[in-house]
C-alpha cells in the first residue's frame, strides 16, 4: 500500500514510503524513510521540529494502518484537551481546593474511561471475532496517554500547552508500534526544543545498527526452528527437540524485542530524546520476579506505578500484597492478548512470582548457581505458553516436554541431532550474547578503530541478508 504521489518538500511520498516502512528492519524504512525524515527534521529550524516529528509519524502509520489513524488523531487530540483542562482546574485560583481536586478527579476519570474503554473494546473484540482489526500499536500508545494523565494529576508531570508537543509525544514513530513506554515527563523538555549533539546521534546510531543485528542476524534466523517445529507438528517432535524449541524461541523472543528496542531507543537519540533503558540481561537473572524486573523494563515500571502501588502495593498486609501481584499479572496477560494462552501465560507467571515472595525466594538468593537453573528452565516453559495459542497444541506440546503425561510415541526420536547441526551455532551465538561481559567489553571499545569496524560489519551484514529475504516483522507488532 502505498500513498498518491504527493510531493513533501521535493520528495514524492509515494516513492518514499510504503506499509515496509513501518518495520525498522527493512530496506525501504532504512534507506527511504529515515534517511529522507532526518534530512527534512534537520534542515527544519527547531521550534517546528515537533511538528515535523508529530507530522513524519502519522504519514508512516498512515502506511501501514489508514484505516486507524482517525481513532490515533481522536485518541490523542481527547486526551491533550483533558489534560489541559485538568491544568486549568490545578492553577484555578479557587481557594477551595477540595472542590478543585474533585474536578480534576473527574477529568482524569473520563481519560481513564475513554482511554482504557478504547484499548478493551479492541483487544476484547479482537479476541471475540478475530474480523475486528486489532489498531497497531494500541497497547503502547494507551498506556502512555494512560501515564500522562495520572502524572499530571499527581502533579508530577506539567500538563501540554501545545499540541504539537504532546502529538509527538503520543506519536512519535520510534516509540509508536512496539513501545518503549516512555513517560512525558522524560521526554517534555526534549520534544520542546529537539537538538542532538554528534555523540548522542553516533551513539544513536551505534544502537540502531546493534538492534538492526540482534534482529536480523540472530532473532530472524533463530525463528526458522521453532518454524520448523510448528511445520513438524508437535504430536511428531521427540522431547529434547521439544526442550530445545523452548530454549530457543526464548532466545529469538529476546533478540527480536530487544533488537526492536534498541533501534526504537537510538532512532530517538538520533533525534534528541533521551536513552532509555528496556532490557538489563533478563537471562542473568536468578528469579521469575529478577527476569521481570530486566525484561520490557518500562512496561513493568508502567504496571508498579500505576496498578501496584495505588492498589496498596506491599504495604497492606499479605492477603493483599497476593491480590495485588495477582492483578498485575492478570492485566500483564490481557494486556498482550485476548486468547486464552495469554491469560494462562499470566497466571503462571504470577503464581511463580507469588511463590517466591511468600516461599522459597530467600533459598533461590543464597544459591546463585541454583537460582540461573531455575530461571532457564521455568523462564523457557512460559515462553512455550506464551507463543502456542490454541490450548490443545499446548497440552501437546507439554506432553512432548514431560513426556510421562503419556501423548504417544515420537515419532523421530532423534531429530534433536538434526536440528542442532543445523542451528548450532546460532544457538551459541544467541547465548554468547546474553553474557554480561561481551556487552561490557564492547562499551569500553566501540569507540576504537575495531568498534567501528565491527559496527560496520554487522550493518551491511544485516543488510545483505534483508536484500536477500523478505522482511520478518518484530514480534510484538501484535501486542
Amino acid at each position: 500500500m502505498t500513498f498518491g504521489v504527493e510531493n513533501v518538500a521535493g520528495f514524492e511520498i509515494g516513492k518514499i514510503m510504503s506499509e515496509n516502512s513501518l518495520v525498522f528492519s527493512s530496506l525501504e524504512f532504512l534507506f527511504r524513510f529515515l534517511p529522507v525524515f532526518l534530512v527534512i527534521f534537520y534542515l527544519t529550524p527547531v521550534k517546528y521540529r515537533k511538528i515535523v516529528l508529530f507530522i513524519g509519524s502519522i504519514l508512516m502509520y498512515a502506511c501501514g494502518e489508514p484505516q486507524f489513524v482517525l481513532l490515533l488523531l481522536a485518541c490523542t487530540a481527547l486526551n491533550f484537551l483533558i489534560g489541559r483542562n485538568m491544568r486549568t482546574d490545578i492553577e484555578s485560583p479557587c481557594p477551595h481546593s477540595r472542590w478543585r481536586h474533585k474536578k480534576q478527579r473527574k477529568w482524569l476519570l473520563l481519560a481513564l474511561a475513554t482511554d482504557v474503554g478504547v484499548l478493551a473494546f479492541f483487544k476484547i473484540g479482537n479476541a471475540a471475532d478475530s474480523n475486528i482489526l486489532l489498531p497497531l500499536g494500541i497497547s503502547f500508545y494507551t498506556f502512555k496517554m494512560i501515564s500522562y494523565q495520572m502524572d499530571v494529576y499527581r502533579g508530577k508531570a506539567e500538563a501540554a500547552g501545545s499540541f504539537w508537543i504532546f502529538g509527538s509525544y503520543i506519536c512519535m514513530f520510534p516509540q509508536l508500534t512496539s513501545g518503549p513506554i516512555m513517560r512525558y515527563g522524560d521526554a517534555q523538555d526534549s520534544l520542546e526544543a529537539p537538538r542532538c549533539t554528534p555523540q548522542q546521534f553516533e551513539e544513536g546510531l551505534r544502537l540502531l545498527v546493534i538492534g538492526l543485528g540482534a534482529k536480523v542476524l540472530l532473532a530472524d534466523k533463530l525463528g526458522l526452528l521453532w518454524n520448523d517445529i510448528q511445520t513438524i507438528g508437535f504430536e511428531s517432535i521427540s522431547t529434547p527437540l521439544a526442550w530445545l524449541g523452548a530454549f530457543t524461541y526464548s532466545l529469538q523472543l529476546y533478540f527480536d524485542f530487544e533488537g526492536y528496542s534498541l533501534m526504537a531507543v537510538g532512532i530517538g537519540m538520533m533525534i534528541g530524546l533521551p536513552y532509555i533503558k528496556n532490557f538489563n540481561q533478563p537471562y542473568m537473572a536468578v528469579s521469575v520476579s529478577d527476569f521481570w524486573r530486566r525484561w520490557h523494563m518500562t512496561l513493568g515500571s508502567w504496571f508498579r506505578d500505576y496498578v501496584y502501588i495505588p492498589m496498596g502495593g506491599n504495604r497492606k498486609g499479605l492477603p493483599r500484597l497476593v491480590l495485588n501481584l495477582c492483578v498485575v499479572w492478570l492485566l500483564t496477560g490481557l494486556w498482550h492478548g485476548g486468547s486464552v494462552n495469554f491469560l494462562v501465560w499470566g497466571i503462571t507467571v504470577g503464581v511463580f512470582v507469588i511463590l517466591e515472595k511468600l516461599i522459597y525466594g530467600k533459598w533461590l538468593s543464597r544459591h546463585s548457581v541454583l537460582s540461573h537453573v531455575y530461571v532457564w528452565i521455568i523462564i523457557p516453559l512460559t515462553w512455550v505458553i506464551f507463543a502456542v495459542t490454541s490450548l490443545k497444541d499446548l497440552g501437546i506440546y507439554f506432553g512432548r516436554l514431560f513426556p510421562f503425561f503419556g501423548v504417544g510415541e515420537t515419532l523421530n526420536p532423534g531429530d534433536v541431532f538434526k536440528y542442532l547441526s543445523m542451528y548450532w551455532w546460532l544457538l551459541l551465538g544467541g547465548i554468547f550474547f546474553c553474557i554480561p561481559a561481551v556487552s561490557v567489553w564492547f562499551n569500553r571499545h566501540k569507540r576504537k578503530w575495531y568498534g567501528y569496524a565491527l559496527v560496520l560489519v554487522i550493518f551491511w551484514a544485516a543488510v545483505y541478508q534483508l536484500s536477500n529475504e523478505a522482511n520478518n516483522p518484530f514480534m510484538y507488532f501484535r501486542f
